[in-house]
């Protein structure tokens, strides 16, 4: 039981133990000495008389205090061990930890729809939906043309009223070396301006190249503004109507030849070798059947047909089918522009042609119009179909894996636009001008029925677009 002592010289109070009853101490504050004062004296003899306490009722087990070791009280025995450190108290363990509470959603802020854009279809202007309806108009001269009586008085009645306009002896040494088995170049070379009275441009003019210049600029221009949407480059579109004008009328021009070579000769067994000049023969003898004044409707038809028709708008859609891989998954109307393209450059090298041949000195200039313009506008006409058609049938070409494999499908693309063309070459060459100017706007419908057809395509995807744009805008307002 401790003792309670008090330092006579800082008058500090201290509890010492009762064991250190009657011994001298030093204060630990001061250093100063304090007498521990004696215990009183135990009556064992009345603790033992006492009465024993009854038993205490038995509690529950209460888990041990935790026991804080005492601060030093300031004093301390030489002499004394120290105090026994206390038993390692287990800790308590830590509290579970509390849920944290869930982040309480920020409502959006209200939409100002005035900021958004309006709502549209994305739809092409309504000038560009109808922009290919100057194909007709450019049809306009060939109209005229087809429909005017042709006045042209024969060949050498023309050239000896070219003769007369000269002097006395200029018109004697024409007439004098007149050959009418000559060439027309040889004829035309007799006259002083090589051409004959009413004449557009002189034998030997190189003006149509420039009238063919004229021409390029001009349906050029056509094509990029039907391309303003982005759905072709102007330098392709130039370069695929290079392409056919060269390349493709070279190969046709040299499949004519061959054409011609084989149609003399006689059929051998060969294989491979024996189809390839069957297949010439037939051309050939398509050629011969369109030419021939003395055929009749059906086998001129015919001729012009598997011939002229067929050839010809084959090679205008070699490069559709080269493009056709590229246009996979795109818009038609890259394709349908290049068609364009490729026809109108077909026209303007055929063109150059007839002009050359047939046109300089002799035709007046009503007849460029046409050919240039009309002409051209035509044979755009013919592979733009074959350009639609080809991107709406492209699923023909997805499993073809041989050469022969793409006669069928590429006949079958090709297939209105070669009757349609055959049918208006044949109707020209007898002369049914009225029946080839129905053909001719018959090929325009032809083409603005495929056209509409792939723009309704393009109206219920947009309109479906903006309905789903309609809906995400309503949700955000509510």
């Amino acid at each position: 039981m401790p003792i309670s002592v008090q330092c006579p010289a800082c008058g500090r109070g201290h509890k010492a133990p009762e064991r250190a009853a009657g011994r001298t101490v030093a204060c630990i504050n001061c250093g100063g000495p304090m007498t521990v004062p004696a215990a009183e004296p135990i009556d064992l003899a009345s603790i033992v008389l006492q009465d024993d306490p009854p038993p205490p009722e038995a509690e529950p087990e209460v888990p041990p205090a935790v026991v804080h070791k005492p601060e030093e009280d300031g004093y301390a025995f030489a002499d004394s061990p120290p105090d026994p450190e206390p038993a390692p108290v287990a800790e308590e363990p830590p509290p579970p930890p509390s849920p944290r509470p869930k982040p309480l959603k920020k409502k959006p802020k209200p939409v100002d729809l005035a900021s958004l854009p309006p709502l549209t279809s994305n739809d092409p202007p309504p000038w560009r939906r109808h922009l290919h309806w100057l194909l007709v108009l450019a049809l306009v001269p060939l109209f005229v043309s087809l429909l005017s009586k042709s006045d042209d008085a024969p060949f050498i009645q023309r050239f000896i009223e070219s003769a007369e306009q000269e002097s006395p002896p200029e018109r004697e040494r024409i007439l004098s070396r007149l050959d009418l088995d000559d060439s027309l170049d040889d004829q035309l070379s007799l006259l002083p301006r090589q051409r004959l009275r009413g004449a557009f441009l002189g034998r030997n003019s190189k003006a149509h190249w420039l009238i063919a210049g004229l021409t390029i600029v001009v349906y050029m221009a056509f094509f990029m503004f039907l391309a303003s949407g982005g759905s072709a480059k102007p330098v392709q579109v130039l370069l695929v109507g290079l392409f056919t004008s060269t390349v493709g009328v070279g190969f046709l021009l040299l499949i004519q030849i061959l054409a011609a070579v084989a149609g003399g000769g006689m059929i051998v067994r060969g294989g491979i070798l024996t189809l390839i000049l069957f297949v010439f023969k037939l051309i050939a003898f398509s050629y011969n059947a369109a030419l021939d004044p003395e055929n009749g409707f059906l086998l001129s038809f015919l001729g012009f047909t598997l011939g002229v028709g067929l050839l010809e708008e084959f090679v205008k859609s070699v490069a559709l089918f080269w493009h056709r891989a590229a246009a996979e998954g795109r818009g038609w109307r890259g394709l349908f522009i290049w068609g364009l393209a490729s026809g109108a450059g077909f026209g303007i090298a055929e063109g150059i042609m007839y002009s050359g041949n047939y046109y300089n000195g002799i035709s007046g200039p009503g007849i460029y119009v046409v050919r240039f313009l009309s002409c051209v506008a035509l044979h755009a006409i013919w592979s733009g179909s074959v350009a639609i058609f080809l991107y709406q049938k492209r699923d023909l070409f997805g499993a073809v894996d041989h050469w022969y494999e793409w006669i069928f499908p590429t006949l079958f693309v090709i297939a209105v636009p070669v009757l349609l063309h055959g049918l208006y070459d044949t109707c020209l060459k007898k002369e049914m001008n009225a029946v080839a100017l129905l053909v001719a706007f018959a090929s325009f419908g032809y083409l603005a029925f495929l056209f509409s057809r792939l723009q309704s395509v393009d109206d219920r995807i947009a309109n479906k677009a903006m309905l789903r744009e309609y809906e995400r805008r309503k949700a955000m307002m509510t």
